[in-house]
């Protein structure tokens, strides 16, 4: 395993001046949900060598992807602050079972760990989204995938915190 201070020292000077942080504060034009150092020290008791032999800025755009993707979802509540550069943290957001949820809720911090874990070694690409599909017939509504896959593992965890996928409308006459 690598000690986080061996990859402090061998990665300095190489961090992109864009990446700023989610504090669970509304921060100004946040691009992660997670620190780098945060997320170094999850990888690093993990033992992933892929996350801590890639370079600063590899991992930085892995969490901001991430971020990115998880924001992609429809959440409930509000922003908390106006000016916030991500989803999160929200206001009058609550989780399945009604609890208020604030800050940068647990799921939505690992959701963002497991999918920059795997865009280190697989960078998403823009046929990775499901497509889904929402039809309205009279009074009824149906949002439904075109394919039969089970909703990943970072699906089921931002279901947790009440995400709910965009889905295209289509009208039929």
């Amino acid at each position: 395993m690598l000690p986080l201070d061996w990859i402090t020292a061998n990665t300095a000077g190489t961090q992109s001046m864009t990446f700023i942080s989610e504090t669970g504060t509304g921060t100004l034009n946040a691009t992660s949900y997670l620190s780098l150092t945060d997320a170094d020290a999850h990888f690093t008791a993990l033992d992933r060598s892929d996350w801590l032999l890639a370079s600063i800025g590899k991992r930085q755009l892995a969490l901001e992807q991430a971020s990115f993707y998880v924001d992609s979802y429809n959440y409930p509540g509000i922003v908390a602050y106006f000016e916030q550069g991500l989803k999160w943290p929200r206001s009058g957001a609550r989780d399945k079972e009604g609890r208020l949820l604030s800050g940068l809720p647990h799921a939505l911090r690992t959701a963002v760990l497991e999918l920059a874990a795997d865009y280190i070694t697989a960078p998403p690409s823009a046929s990775d989204r499901r497509e889904l599909i929402k039809e309205k017939i009279g009074p009824m509504e149906l949002v439904y995938s075109k394919t039969r896959r089970q909703p990943s593992f970072v699906f089921r965890l931002l279901m947790q915190i009440g995400a709910r996928p965009e889905a295209r409308e289509i009208r039929r006459s």
